[in-house]
C-alpha cells in the first residue's frame, strides 16, 4: 500500500469511528461524512519511523511506526518522505519501494533531535538498499553493518538491475561506519569490489544509473572501501551526471573513492585518509586511494589523500585505471605518506582504453612512488606538479609515452627517474635527485616550508616558491595549461610559467 492511500484509510477510518461515536453520544441518526479528496489522496505524505516506540503505529509523527517491516511494506511516491526519530536504532534492512521525480524525490531524513537515526543491518548485506527506483534523497541518518566475520556487505546500496536507466540520486550528510564488507580482493574479488560504506551498481544488459550525488558524507571502518559508484557496464554504456564531493573517508579496509563507466565524472573535494586500515582492514590484493575505471573525460580534482598502507602492489593516492577514454585529468590535489605513491597509470592492465592522462598542478609529500604499468595506449602529460620525497628512494616509472615538464622533484641521490624514446623531460627542477636528462635547474627550489603538509589542501602551502627561487617564470608554456595553479592564482597561456605548482611571483 502507498503511504497517500495509507493516510487516507486512515483518516477514512477516524472519520467512521467518529461518526459512530457521535451517534451513539446523541442517538441521532447517522449523517454521512464527505469522504477524503481524491486530491488529499495525491497530496505528497510524511512517515515517521521510531523504533524505540513499544507499539506499531500508523505512521504519523503521534503515532510513528516502529519497525522496518512496516515501512518496507509501503510504496513512497513523488514527494514522499520518511522520517526517521533522531537518537534511534531500527534493526535490519530498510528497502521502501516506490520512486520520486526530478521535481519532487521521495526523501529519507531525521526528525527531532539529537543523534543522527541509525539503521544497523545486523550482518544483513545492506542497511539501505534502492533497487530500480528513480528520485531519492537521503540525507543525514547512520548506517551500520557490523559482523563476526566479513562477506560482501554494503551501508547503502543502489543498483540497475532491470535493463533501464534509474535516475536521480542525492545522497546528503549520509554517516556509514562499521560495515563488515569483504577484505580480500585476491580470495574474493568480486565480493571486494561490491563490498563499501557506499555502492552503487549497474548490472545486466543496459541497465544505467544517472543523476548520482554522493556529497558531505563521513564513511570510515568499512570492508572493501568507501565509496564505489558505478554507473555502466564495459563497453556499453556510461552513466550521466556523476559527481563525488565533500566526502571524508577513512581507515576502510580497501579503496577510497572509485568512480567506473561514468561520462565525465566529477570528483573533488574528497578526504580519504587511512586506507587498508580500521575495524575490517584490508587482508589482500591491491586498493588504491581515488581512481576511476571506464570512464570517459573525468576529472580528480583538489582531493586530500594520505595515510595509505602498502596493499599487494597498488596503495597509490590516485589512479587512471583501464578502460578510461578521452581524458583522465588529475589536478589540484595534495597527497602525502601513501605506501603506494603518487600516482598509477594502469591503462595497460585491461583488455580496453586508450586516454591521455593529464596530471598536473598537484603537490605530494612523501610519495616517492609513480607507476606505469605499460600496454601503450595511454599518453602521460605530467606537468607542473611537485614532488617531494627527501628521506627515501624514488621509485618512477611511467607509460612509453610521457612528456615530463615543469616540475619540481625533490629526493634523494640515489634516486633514478625514467628515460627512453618516448619519454621527454622540459623545464624541471631536481633537488638531490640526479637529472635523467641534461635538460633542467640543479638546485634547491626555495620552497617556503617544505614538508610541513598536513590533512587538508592548505596545509600544502609550504610548496609555495620565496622571491628569488630559480623556478620562477622560466618553465615551459603548456598547451590548454588549466588556466590556474594550485593556490587558484592564473597561468597564462602565452607566457612562461613557473615550475611546480604555484604560478605567483614568489613569497
Amino acid at each position: 500500500m502507498s503511504p497517500r492511500r495509507r493516510a487516507r484509510t486512515a483518516l477514512t477510518a477516524a472519520a467512521a469511528a467518529a461518526l459512530v461515536a457521535l451517534t451513539a453520544f446523541t442517538g441521532a441518526p447517522a449523517v454521512a461524512l464527505t469522504a477524503v479528496p481524491a486530491a488529499a489522496a495525491d497530496s505528497p505524505v510524511t512517515v515517521h519511523l521510531d523504533c524505540s516506540q513499544p507499539r506499531n503505529g500508523t505512521g504519523s509523527r503521534s503515532a510513528p511506526y516502529n519497525d522496518l517491516a512496516s515501512v518496507n511494506a509501503l510504496t513512497f511516491g513523488p514527494g514522499d518522505t520518511l522520517a526517521l526519530a533522531a537518537g534511534t536504532t531500527c534493526h535490519g534492512t530498510l528497502a521502501p519501494k516506490g520512486s520520486g521525480t526530478a521535481a519532487a524525490p521521495v526523501s529519507v531524513v531525521p526528525y527531532g533531535t539529537g543523534a543522527a537515526p541509525v539503521v544497523n543491518a545486523d550482518g544483513a548485506e545492506n542497511a539501505l538498499r534502492l533497487t530500480d527506483q528513480d528520485h531519492w534523497t537521503v540525507r543525514a541518518i547512520e548506517l551500520t553493518d557490523p559482523a563476526a566475520d566479513v562477506a560482501q556487505r554494503q551501508g547503502l546500496l543502489i543498483e540497475s538491475t532491470d535493463g533501464r536507466t534509474h535516475s536521480g540520486f542525492d545522497i546528503d550528510g549520509l554517516i556509514v561506519d562499521r560495515v563488515a564488507g569483504e577484505t580480500d580482493k585476491a580470495a574474493h574479488a568480486t565480493a571486494f569490489a561490491q563490498s563499501a560504506c557506499i555502492r552503487t551498481g549497474a548490472s545486466g544488459t543496459g541497465s544505467l544509473l544517472s543523476d548520482v550525488h554522493v556529497h558531505h558524507t563521513r564513511v570510515s571502518d568499512c570492508g572493501g572501501g568507501g565509496i564505489k559508484v558505478r554507473t555502466g557496464t564495459v563497453n556499453t554504456r556510461l552513466g550521466q551526471n556523476v559527481h563525488v564531493d565533500h566526502n571524508t573517508v577513512s581507515a576502510v579496509g580497501g579503496d577510497g573513492v572509485i568512480v567506473s563507466y561514468a561520462e565525465s565524472p566529477l570528483i573533488e573535494y574528497n578526504t580519504a585518509a587511512g586506507l587498508g586500515t580500521g575495524a575490517y582492514p584490508w587482508t589482500g590484493g591491491n586498493f588504491a586511494g581515488i581512481w576511476v575505471l571506464g570512464d570517459h573525460d573525468a576529472v580528480i580534482q583538489k582531493n586530500v589523500v594520505y595515510g595509505s598502507v602498502m596493499s599487494a602492489y597498488d596503495s597509490e593516492a590516485f589512479d587512471c585505471d583501464w578502460g578510461n577514454t578521452g581524458t583522465c585529468t588529475v589536478q589540484y590535489n595534495f597527497s602525502r605518506d601513501n605506501a603506494g605513491g603518487l600516482f598509477l597509470d594502469c591503462d595497460g592492465c585491461g583488455t580496453v582504453g586508450g586516454a591521455t592522462e593529464v596530471v598536473r598542478y598537484n603537490v605530494s609529500q612523501n610519495d616517492c612512488r609513480m607507476v606505469g604499468a605499460g600496454g601503450g595506449r595511454s599518453a602521460l602529460r605530467f606537468y607542473n606538479n611537485v614532488v617531494y620525497c627527501p628521506g627515501r628512494k624514488l621509485d618512477v616509472t611511467v607509460p612509453a609515452n610521457s612528456l615530463m615538464e615543469n616540475n619540481v622533484w625533490v629526493g634523494r641521490e640515489d634516486s633514478r627517474l625514467p628515460t627512453g624514446a618516448g619519454v621527454s623531460w622540459q623545464w624541471n627542477v631536481f633537488q638531490g635527485v640526479p637529472r635523467p636528462t641534461a635538460n633542467g635547474i640543479v638546485g634547491d627550489p626555495l620552497f617556503v616550508a617544505p614538508g610541513t603538509g598536513g590533512d587538508t589542501l592548505g596545509s600544502a602551502d609550504g610548496y609555495r616558491l620565496r622571491a628569488g627561487s630559480p623556478a620562477l617564470g622560466n618553465g615551459g608554456v603548456v598547451a590548454d595549461n588549466g588556466g590556474r595553479d594550485y593556490w587558484g592564482a592564473p597561468v597564462s597561456a602565452t607566457a612562461k610559467p613557473n615550475r611546480g605548482a604555484d604560478d605567483g611571483p614568489g613569497l
